[in-house]
């Protein structure tokens, strides 16, 4: 799963959060949120990371740019050691690296003004300050569509678009060469959300801006995304092309995620992939392939054993043991475990 050139690397990522219990808080399990999880994200690309809520896909944006300390791992931004990055240098490298949150509403502070929310990154950085920063305000204010005259009003004077477009300036603020869209469109309503996505691309095209896309909406994802990965259960199971993926999904998981999208033909058929029972607990996870107590084709090495990558070729991998049967002459690679936890 590397890539030549790849702006963000991301190797054998893990997050597990401590469940502590009794009088002394001991450790007595840890929630898996994320479990060795690999990828990586070209300049000027966008990665779309999909899968069911609670898979890890905010924990791992939340990660990669340190909102959230990772249990083990690497990843590197342009060629530099992220997660060994302390203090000022820290600082410097955050410019480049920004976020755009889920809720629009809670994402920005009530009390300060919209020259203050997007102006506050230009202070910290001591980039710009006084007259100079409020026209940069104003300039980005219109970059995204909203009028320049906003700058003093409050959040609770927008809309739920109009509150994204300033969360959008925000993150443009710093003039960031990676930004992680945490669900940036999930709580819109769905003509909102076409006008937040085309913004979204044009912006990519003018300023060669690489997305992290996180989102559950396949349609939406398949939208703005050049290639997507699918998350299940912590895991990464499967990554392709975005029109490859939808053309020929391999994982049984990936399958029946796309069986549920909506198909805008009354008279063409589709049958839904129905999965049965719950989710499992990231706590206890299965053994083996973590999605084969839902899994219809399970066989009992899918229960002993977790299944290595298959490379199905042009960049699609998938990760399950019936599947690769499909590729007789396809590499498979175990997946390895560096960075052993408990």
């Amino acid at each position: 799963m590397s890539g030549n050139g790849a702006l963000v690397q991301v190797e054998h990522l893990r997050k597990f959060f401590p469940i502590r219990r009794g009088v002394f808080s001991r450790t007595v399990g840890y929630v898996r949120a994320v479990d060795n999880v690999s990828f990586h994200v070209g300049k000027g690309e966008t990665l779309g990371l999909v899968g069911e809520s609670g898979c890890g896909k905010t924990t791992v944006g939340r990660s990669i740019l340190r909102l959230i300390e990772p249990s083990a791992g690497n990843v590197s931004f342009d060629g530099q050691d992220l997660l060994g990055l302390k203090g000022g240098d820290l600082r410097q490298m955050r410019r480049r690296m920004q976020i755009i949150f889920q809720d629009p509403y809670s994402s920005l502070n009530p009390r300060m003004t919209v020259l203050d929310i997007v102006g506050e990154a230009l202070s910290i950085h001591g980039i710009a300050k006084g007259a100079e920063r409020e026209q940069r305000v104003k300039d980005l204010l219109e970059r995204v569509g909203l009028a320049a005259r906003y700058v003093n009003r409050y959040p609770h004077e927008f809309s739920g678009g109009q509150r994204q477009r300033i969360g959008v300036a925000r993150a443009l603020a710093l003039n960031p060469d990676f930004i992680v869209c945490d669900e940036a469109v999930s709580a819109l309503d769905v003509s909102v959300q076409a006008q937040v996505i085309n913004l979204l691309m044009d912006l990519r095209e003018e300023l060669g801006l690489a997305y992290l896309f996180i989102a559950h909406d396949l349609s939406v994802v398949r939208h703005i995304s050049h290639r997507i990965a699918v998350m299940y259960l912590g895991e990464i199971v499967e990554t392709a092309r975005s029109d490859d993926l939808f053309a020929r999904p391999i994982h049984p998981y990936t399958q029946a995620l796309l069986s549920a999208v909506p198909v805008p033909d009354p008279t063409r058929e589709r049958t839904r992939i129905v999965l049965e029972g719950d989710v499992p607990t990231p706590v206890n996870p299965p053994s083996g392939c973590h999605f084969h107590p839902r899994c219809r084709y399970a066989e009992e090495i899918c229960r002993r054993d977790a299944p290595g990558v298959t490379d199905a070729g042009q960049g699609h991998t998938f990760r399950c043991h019936v599947a690769a049967r499909q590729f007789p002459e396809a590499a498979t690679v175990p997946v390895t475990d560096p960075f052993p936890l408990p």
